[in-house]
C-alpha cells in the first residue's frame, strides 16, 4: 500500500519522544525531529487484497473485504455526489476485515476508499474502487414512490403491509429506501407476518414486535439473534414495547380470561391487557401489570367500543416524572400509570377522564401513539374512529392537547389536518421530532379501491406546512390484502455506527401541485388530464378523479428534434411509440390521479398524448413542445 500523502496521526496525542524533547530543546528542534520520525514511518499495514460484495439478504448492504499485511483497523469512506458521503464504525484489529457499507441507494453506484489503522492510532488511506449498490427486492416492484420535499432527520423508519409480506424501510432525508427487512417465519412461529413498534437497542440491533406473535431481536444485517413467542406465560405480544437496562423489555400482551363481557357481539372470553417484563438474559417473565386490577371488566360503563379487546392498548411510552403513558383505542383514553404500576394517576378522554373538553371538537377518538412533551403537553394520532358528526365526522389529525389539573381541563394547541382531509381509520401515528417538527403517518386511509389508495406520511413544521412528504402506492395490492403502515418514526441516526460526512443532495424540485405550468387543451375537456414537463419526465394530473377514468391505455407520441433518433422500429411512423397503462408510471390518491412517465435522452421536439378507449377512439389528446423544442411553450389559457 502506498504511504499516501494523507498519512494522519492519532487524534489528540504526540508521539513520546517529541514530548520528551519539546522540554529541552528549542522549537526549531522540535520540527526537525518531527519530520523526521514521520518521514521514516511506516508502522501502518499494508491492504493486500479487497473486494465487494452484495449481501444476500440484503441488496443495499454492500460488504468490503479487505486482507492487510498485519493486524490492523479498517474503515471505509463511501460517496455519491446525489447520495451523499458517508464513513463506517472502526473495525476491531485483526489481518481479515469484512465491513458493512450500509445506507445505500437501490441501483446507485458509490466511490469507496479503504482506510487503515495501526495500533498507535496512526492512519493512511490506500486502495480505491467502485461498487453498484443492486436492485429492490422482486417482491417490491410493484411498489411505487412519490417523495417531496427533505426531512429534517438523516432516516425515517416505517413498516409496510401488503397482504401477504411485512417490510420494515429506513428512508434517507430526500424519500429513497436505503434499508429493508422482510419479516420470515422463525421455527413455530406461524403467524408471524406483521411490524408493530420497532426500536433500536445501543449496540445497533433491532428488536420488533409482531402481533399476536412474538419479540424478535435481529442485527442490522438482518440475523435474528433472540425471539419471544407467544404462549400461555408470555400471553400475546402486541402493539408496543420498551427497551429497559439489563437487557428487559417491557411489553403489552392479550391475555383470554373470564366470561364474555358485557356488550360483547362475539362470544367467547374478552382479551385482557396485561404488561410483562422479558429478561433477555435468563429468560424469565415477570408480570407487573393487570388492567383488571384497576376496572372492573363485569361493569357495562366500563365498555365503549364492542370489541374481543376490551382495551386494546395500542401505544406505551414513558411521561413526565417516569410515567407510563398508555393508550387504550376502544375507549377513546389515554391514562398514566405510575413507574410502580400502583396507581392510574390519570385518565383523558373515555370513561373516568379526570379532564373535560370545553370545546367538543378537541376530543380524540380510536387514538394511537400517545406520548407526552417535555412541555407536558400530550400528542397522538387521532383516528377519528366514530367521531360524531356535529364533531366534524370521519377524518384523522395529529392533535396536541394542553392539560390543567387546576381547572380539569383539556384544550387542543395544536394540530395538524391533512388537505384535503384522509381519514385512517386504524392505525397511524404521529411523533414529535428533535428540532421541534412533527412526523405524521396515515398509515391505513379508508377508499372504494384499496389497490391505488396512497400510504402517506409527511413532516411539518410547528404551522403544519410540509417540509417532506412520501407516498407509496401498489397498483398490484389488492389481490393480496389491504396495505397499510403501523408507524413512521425518527429515532434512529445511524444503522450500523455510520457518520454522515456529506448530506445527500438537494432533489431538484419533486413533482407536487405547482399552481401554473401545466399544459391544457384550449377547449377544456372534463376527461382530459393536464400536463407539465419536469426535466426527462412528462407528468400528467387530474383532479377530482375516479378509478374508473384511468382504466384505458394512454398513448404517448415523441416526435424527436432529429428523426435519426428514432428507434428503428418507429421510423416507419415517423414518431416514438411510448403507450402505456396509468398503472405502471402512476397512482390514484386524494382523489387526484398523477403519473410521471420517463422520457428518453434524445431530443424531443413536440409530444402528442391522449387517452384511447374500446376500438381504438380517441377519448381526449393534446400536443405539446416537448423539452427540447426551440418555440416556448404556449401559456395556459
Amino acid at each position: 500500500m502506498t504511504r499516501d500523502k494523507r498519512l494522519v496521526p492519532p487524534a489528540n496525542s504526540t508521539p513520546r519522544l517529541i514530548r520528551l524533547w519539546a522540554a529541552a530543546l528549542s522549537l526549531l528542534a522540535v520540527i526537525g525531529a518531527t519530520l523526521a520520525l514521520n518521514a521514516a514511518y511506516g508502522g501502518v499495514p499494508e491492504v493486500l487484497a479487497h473486494r465487494v460484495v452484495l449481501h444476500p439478504q440484503n441488496s443495499l448492504i454492500a460488504e468490503v473485504q479487505v486482507t492487510l499485511s498485519d493486524p490492523g483497523r479498517v474503515f471505509i469512506e463511501y460517496d455519491n455526489p446525489e447520495a451523499g458521503k458517508f464513513v463506517t464504525a472502526l473495525s476491531e484489529p485483526g489481518t481479515e476485515h469484512h465491513i458493512p457499507v450500509v445506507r445505500l441507494r437501490p441501483e446507485t453506484a458509490y466511490a469507496y476508499t479503504i482506510g487503515v489503522q495501526d495500533r498507535d492510532g496512526w492512519t493512511a488511506y490506500g486502495p480505491a474502487g467502485e461498487f453498484t449498490a443492486g436492485p429492490l427486492p422482486p417482491e417490491l416492484a410493484g411498489l411505487q414512490i412519490r417523495a417531496a420535499g427533505r426531512s429534517s432527520q438523516p432516516l425515517i423508519a416505517t413498516d409496510y403491509k401488503d397482504g401477504l409480506n411485512a417490510w420494515y424501510f429506513l428512508w434517507d432525508e430526500t424519500g429513497n429506501i436505503v434499508w429493508y427487512y422482510q419479516v420470515r417465519d422463525l421455527e413455530d412461529l406461524q403467524i408471524h407476518r406483521e411490524f408493530n413498534a420497532v426500536k433500536q437497542k445501543p449496540n445497533g440491533n433491532l428488536v420488533y414486535l409482531s402481533y399476536l406473535c412474538c419479540i424478535v431481536e435481529i442485527t442490522p444485517l438482518g440475523e435474528v439473534v433472540d425471539w419471544l413467542a407467544s404462549g400461555k406465560e408470555t400471553g400475546e405480544p402486541h402493539h408496543d414495547f420498551l427497551l429497559l437496562d439489563d437487557e428487559r423489555i417491557l411489553y403489552l400482551s392479550f391475555f383470554e380470561d373470564g366470561p364474555p363481557a358485557p356488550r360483547r357481539r362475539a362470544a367467547g372470553a374478552s382479551n385482557i391487557d396485561r404488561m410483562l417484563v422479558w429478561n433477555q438474559s435468563d429468560g424469565r417473565i415477570e408480570e407487573v401489570w393487570d388492567a383488571r386490577d384497576f376496572w372492573d371488566i363485569s361493569d357495562p360503563e366500563q365498555w365503549v367500543r364492542p370489541a374481543r379487546h376490551w382495551l386494546h392498548l395500542n401505544s406505551l411510552s414513558v411521561g413526565a416524572g417516569g410515567q407510563l403513558l398508555l393508550s387504550a383505542r376502544h375507549r377513546n383514553q389515554i391514562f398514566a400509570l405510575s413507574p410502580d404500576f400502583r396507581r392510574v394517576e390519570w385518565q383523558l378522554g373515555g370513561p373516568g377522564s379526570d379532564y373535560e373538553f370545553p370545546d367538543p371538537t378537541d376530543r380524540f377518538y380510536g387514538q394511537h401513539t400517545a406520548t407526552q412533551l417535555p412541555n407536558g403537553h400530550i400528542l397522538l394520532f387521532d383516528n377519528g374512529l366514530g367521531r360524531p358528526a356535529a364533531e366534524g365526522g370521519a377524518y384523522s389529525r395529529a392533535l396536541e392537547l394542553r392539560l390543567d389539573a387546576a381547572t380539569g381541563t383539556a384544550v387542543k394547541v395544536w394540530e395538524y389536518r391533512h388537505s384535503p382531509d384522509l381519514y385512517a381509520q386504524a392505525i397511524s401515528s404521529a411523533f414529535r421530532l428533535n428540532g421541534g417538527h412533527t412526523l405524521v403517518n396515515f398509515g391505513a386511509v379508508a377508499d372504494a379501491d384499496k389497490s391505488l389508495s396512497p400510504r402517506i406520511f409527511v413532516e411539518v413544521d410547528g404551522t403544519g406546512n410540509e417540509v417532506f412528504r412520501v407516498e407509496t402506492f401498489n397498483s398490484g395490492v389488492a389481490r393480496w390484502g389491504f396495505p397499510r403502515r403501523y408507524r413512521a418514526t425518527a429515532s434512529l441516526t445511524s444503522i450500523m455506527g455510520e457518520i454522515m460526512l456529506r448530506p445527500p443532495a438537494r432533489p431538484p424540485g419533486p413533482v407536487q401541485r405547482p399552481a401554473d405550468g401545466w399544459w391544457r387543451q384550449p377547449v377544456r375537456d372534463p376527461s382530459a388530464f393536464e400536463l407539465r414537463l419536469d426535466g426527462r419526465r412528462l407528468i400528467y394530473r387530474k383532479a377530482p378523479c375516479a378509478p374508473g377514468e384511468i382504466a384505458d391505455t394512454f398513448f404517448l407520441h415523441l416526435y424527436p428534434a432529429n428523426p435519426a433518433d428514432l428507434p428503428e422500429e418507429s421510423r416507419a411512423y415517423g414518431y416514438d411509440n411510448r403507450d402505456f397503462r396509468f398503472g405502471e408510471w402512476g397512482a390514484l390518491g386524494d382523489g387526484e390521479c398523477v403519473a410521471s412517465v420517463p422520457l428518453p435522452a434524445y431530443p424531443i421536439a413536440t409530444i402528442r398524448t391522449g387517452q384511447y378507449v374500446a376500438g381504438g377512439e380517441r377519448l381526449w389528446e393534446v400536443e405539446i413542445p416537448g423539452p427540447d423544442a426551440a418555440a416556448p411553450p404556449p401559456p395556459a389559457p
